[in-house]
């Protein structure tokens, strides 16, 4: 060969396994020199999906070497509108976090807890928040996230003041290389006897919360996942309930050798 380094290396455009051996060899000592199985660590052949959206334990895929984990807890529920000239308070969006892992990080498997979504209220039962999604046993996790808040049950209008019903709170990420909150949920709000909205739920790092619905109208569900349902709005004898959030999820990027 021409030299010893990269750069006095002749061009090849078929290039064989082979090829890579001058390389290997240019160091003069043996701790210098790379040897074939370091190189072949550095290589990636493949790379797989799991999705994870229900409760249980995670088995790495055979030859990964590492993986990258992308979880979010899930959504409040949203507050219901209770008889006349009410509103309720939208749920929170979960937290999400994010980690790259080794496969010794992970061992031969992990249980997982999928967090489940916040239950919307009616009129008169509370709503209630998002579970905690979390990768390794509880107490003992190595990623977590926290679900969001139920949105606030509001009070009858009877006065010329406006009244709110204050939405949940975010849930947080914990754990991970990048940690990202939640998003809160907005508030119910009403003016008058008739006039008013049950607030938006909070969105997450996978989508957005329940649209904020129109005056005497049930809250809306939460669309993507971890995120909260909207508040309902009752402007009329009957009762308008919350919307329901989203379930969390577990998203893990596999990287095969």
């Amino acid at each position: 060969m021409p030299g010893n380094r990269i750069t006095e290396l002749p061009s090849n455009t078929s290039p064989l396994t082979t090829d890579v051996l001058p390389l290997i060899d240019i160091g003069t000592t043996a701790s210098e020199k790379i040897t074939i199985a370091n190189l072949l660590t550095l290589f990636v052949s493949n790379v797989v999906v799991q999705t994870l959206i229900a409760t249980g334990t995670y088995t790495p895929t055979t030859g990964m070497k590492k993986c990258l984990a992308l979880l979010v807890a899930g959504g409040g529920g949203g507050a219901g509108g209770y008889n006349t000239d009410s509103a309720g308070g939208g749920g929170g969006g979960g937290g999400s976090a994010i980690k790259l892992f080794t496969v010794a990080d992970i061992g031969a498997s992990k249980a997982f807890t999928i967090g489940a979504a916040g239950a919307a209220s009616n009129g008169v039962t509370a709503p209630t928040a998002g579970g905690d999604t979390y990768i390794g046993a509880a107490g003992s996790e190595i990623l977590k996230a926290t679900g969001g808040g139920a949105g606030t049950m509001g009070t009858g209008w009877s006065s010329g003041v406006y009244l709110y019903a204050a939405g949940g709170a975010g849930g947080i990420g914990t754990l991970g290389d990048l940690n990202m909150n939640g998003s809160p949920g907005e508030k119910g709000i009403i003016w008058s006897g008739t006039n008013g909205w049950g607030g938006a739920g909070g969105g997450s790092l996978f989508g957005n919360g329940g649209l904020q619905p129109a005056v005497n109208t049930a809250g809306v569900d939460g669309n993507g996942y971890g995120s909260g349902g909207g508040g309902g709005h009752a402007s009329a004898v009957t009762d308008k309930n919350g919307g329901a959030g989203k379930i969390g999820i577990i998203y893990i990027i596999e990287f095969l050798g």
